[in-house]
């Protein structure tokens, strides 16, 4: 023992040297291997967090500080995208079991393929309707917080199942209870088998349109339905299953987020009936006729000729090509404000009873307009009424859309990729 502790402690001071040397080195690749595997690791982290955290989290817009996220408007363009594929689809489907050989069956196909073309149109612009649908949402909800307006979840529950039965030809049990599991059962299957109806798009009004309530809309010849059955708890269930796996596999959307959009379209309805109970009944109009020409030198001629005294009436008949009006010497009836367009209801509303206007230039032509009366609250028309109330909570979104209160930070690298099936 003692010749081998000589032994060691015999080592030249160059070999002390240069072993403390090897430990430092070896210690430096260790602290640098470890540092190297920090960076790595944090590097990964982030972007990790980036994609999986940071990226869903964000918003695609704030609604009065309320942040949209954008994982809530991803999910909704997929389930959106699927909605309108099978809603195009089940109009494929009716289109190929008609016989395009058999006219009664022609305006049938027209009008299908006209359905098909809108839903694909929508599809293009699916991605920033979606986003405005969602501002819509976010505002309903705000509005209806401050009206004291809120859906029970027995009125979510009796929706779903409303559409379930309205969707799939079946109808509800009398006897069926409402249950939890069925309201579930009834989303699903809403959502698989009964895309909900795509909205139309809304004819702009010309001058005559606007003030011809009277005036007939072409009808769609309905098809005869099958009798339905009554759809049991069983059959919900059925459905149910096949709906929820597809909604969680092929969109991302959960049972609570269908639900959600359920109880959204409740809380419209309500808010809506709400404004519509708002609109008044009374306006200020006037009763007016006009001359509708093509151009400018027309109308220089008729207004050239009425300054020489002929007769209004008279002289719509012979020039206006308003064919809805010019019969009636150019009468419009009533009008309030907001139904013309604006340069024909500014002329016509800066006029008094008698009076007639110089030549007001509009998208339809070049008009003349002579004010018979005016009167400061009158009682609208029922048709004009109507269709004050069914507008009066989309015009206060849209005026809401555009205010300081919304703010966008939507990006079309948001948008969630498109596979198609």
């Amino acid at each position: 023992m003692a010749k081998k502790a000589k032994k060691r402690a015999g080592l030249t001071r160059k070999q002390i040297t240069r072993s403390k040397k090897a430990r430092r080195e070896q210690r430096m690749i260790i602290i640098g291997l470890t540092a190297v595997s920090v960076a790595i690791a944090v590097v990964l982290g982030l972007g990790l967090y980036q994609e999986y955290l940071a990226k869903p989290a964000s918003p695609v817009a704030v609604v009065n500080g309320v942040p949209i996220r954008t994982d809530t408007y991803q999910k909704m363009v997929r389930y959106r995208r699927l909605l309108i594929r099978n809603y195009i689809a089940n109009l494929q489907a009716q289109k190929a079991q008609l016989d395009p050989a058999d006219e009664s069956s022609q305006f049938l196909t027209q009008y299908l393929q006209q359905g098909i073309d809108e839903a694909q149109r929508q599809m293009i612009t699916l991605d920033t309707q979606v986003l405005d649908d969602l501002i819509d949402e976010e505002l309903v909800r705000q509005e209806a917080v401050k009206s004291d307006l809120s859906v029970t979840e027995q009125e979510v529950n009796d929706a779903i199942r409303r559409e379930v039965a309205r969707g799939t030809g079946f109808v509800t049990a009398p006897d069926a209870t409402s249950t939890a599991i069925a309201a579930i059962e009834a989303t699903a299957t809403a959502a698989f088998f009964t895309p909900t109806p795509l909205p139309t798009a809304t004819p702009t009004l010309t001058v005559t349109e606007a003030v011809s309530p009277t005036t007939p809309t072409p009808t769609v010849p309905a098809t005869p339905s099958p009798t339905p059955h009554v759809m049991t708890e069983g059959e919900f269930l059925e459905r149910y299953k096949a709906m929820l796996d597809t909604l969680r596999q092929e969109v991302g959307l959960s049972e609570a987020d269908y639900r959600r959009t359920v109880e959204a379209d409740l809380l419209y309805s309500k808010l809506q009936d709400l404004f519509a109970s708002r609109v008044p009944t009374r306006e200020e109009q006037v009763h007016a006729r006009h001359i509708l020409v093509e151009t400018e030198e027309e109308a220089q001629t008729v207004l050239a000729r009425l300054e020489a005294g002929e007769d209004f009436v008279s002289l719509a008949k012979e020039f206006s090509t308003d064919e809805s009006t010019k019969e009636d010497g150019g009468d419009l009836g009533w009008f309030p404000r907001g139904v013309m367009v604006p340069e024909f209801e500014e002329a016509a509303f800066a006029l008094q009873p008698g009076e007639t206007s110089d030549i007001v230039q509009t998208s339809f032509g070049y008009h003349i307009i002579q004010v018979e009366e005016r009167d400061p609250d009158r009682e609208l028309e029922p048709y004009l009424l109507e269709r004050r109330r069914t507008s009066a909570l989309s015009d206060w979104l849209e005026e809401q859309r555009q205010s300081e209160a919304v703010e966008r930070r939507w990006s079309p690298d948001k948008v969630p990729p498109d596979v198609e099936p």
